[in-house]
């Protein structure tokens, strides 16, 4: 369990594949090599091939690397705004064109505060969608003469509405990726073929949908709406275990008998809320991001929860195993946790 105290606030998506392989089939690819090696010579041990921790060696593998997406692997807001503007240019075609960016996000807001009264949790999908859905029916309200026949408006809408800002949010992505990071992600692939990489996120981000840039090399997401998950988003300690234990349903073990390595930009729901629940946490840091308390224009946090934050980051300073500033700086900061 987690030991770090952190505020209250998994299902697959799909199938898990690397390099064209399964999870499953790059572990079990060794034990099929032993058994046909041991019809020809049966003195060759099991564990020769085996993928699990081994007692004999002093030094730890890497079995488990994570990520964080936003502002890790591409820049959030670059990636936010052409998914608005995605958003708004679907808005406009079903006939509502006096609805704009800044009443999607008034209205967000508006609704989380509403919710933050009551304490309610609601995800990220949840609160946007019912944020298009309100101004969609506040331009009826209004009587829009520009607003076309579909004066009709079914929950659908909203919905495709969402699916096209979704789905403009990784194409965005993958456009922006940070330089080096597919460069990286092949040298982990190459120094450690039998580790497992994952993404942990609190959105709906998912590599496995980037399927020209990021799929190829990781093998699952855990998000901070899964069942089983939500309302337990970064940093609270639940998703970090069901990341764990999605880890142990496909490698066997607890992936901090070996190694465990976090990748995350942001100090609190990164480096704190992992290292408190066993990861060897590394902080990506560019040189040139010297504001760290600038709140993003798309956040919906309130000042306290934006104040807790700011202090949670400045405890969770003193869990950095590892430092970066480029992506590619990554492989050499595993070989040194390792070492």
């Amino acid at each position: 369990m987690c030991s770090f105290a952190l505020p209250l606030g998994y299902a697959p998506r799909r199938p898990f594949c690397c390099c064209g392989m399964l999870a499953t089939e790059r572990m079990m690819l060794p034990l099929l090599v032993w058994f046909f090696l041991s019809l020809l010579c049966p003195a060759i041990p099991a564990h020769a091939f085996s993928t699990s921790p081994s007692s004999s060696s002093t030094r730890p593998t890497l079995a488990l690397l994570t990520f964080d997406l936003d502002d890790t692997l591409f820049p959030c807001g670059p990636v936010v705004a052409e998914a608005n503007e995605a958003m708004v240019a679907s808005i406009v075609s079903h006939g509502y064109p006096s609805v704009t960016n800044a009443d999607v996000l008034a209205a967000t807001r508006s609704i989380r505060n509403e919710l933050r009264q009551t304490a309610t949790p609601i995800t990220y999908t949840n609160l946007r969608i019912a944020a298009i859905r309100s101004q969609l029916d506040r331009s009826l309200a209004l009587h829009d003469p520009e607003v076309g026949s579909e004066a009709g408006l079914h929950e659908s809408v909203s919905q495709k509405i969402f699916d096209i800002w979704l789905q403009a949010r990784h194409g965005a992505a993958e456009r922006r990726l940070y330089p080096d990071a597919i460069a990286m992600l092949q040298q982990v692939r190459a120094d450690h073929p039998y580790a497992i990489i994952a993404a942990v996120t609190n959105g709906r981000g998912d590599p496995l949908d980037m399927r020209d840039t990021l799929r190829p090399y990781f093998d699952f997401t855990v998000s901070g709406e899964d069942d089983g998950v939500f309302p337990n988003r970064k940093p609270h300690p639940g998703i970090f275990e069901a990341t764990l234990s999605k880890f142990e349903s496909l490698a066997g073990y607890d992936a901090r008998r070996e190694c465990w390595v976090h990748v995350g930009d942001d100090l609190a729901n990164d480096v704190g809320a992992s290292a408190a629940c066993g990861a060897k946490a590394i902080w990506y840091k560019m040189e040139e991001d010297d504001d760290e308390d600038a709140t993003p224009f798309y956040s919906t946090a309130s000042a306290e929860e934006i104040e807790r934050r700011k202090s949670m980051a400045r405890e969770a300073e003193e869990m950095v195993t590892e430092r970066i500033s480029t992506l590619a700086e990554l492989p050499g900061a595993i070989e040194k946790i390792l070492a």
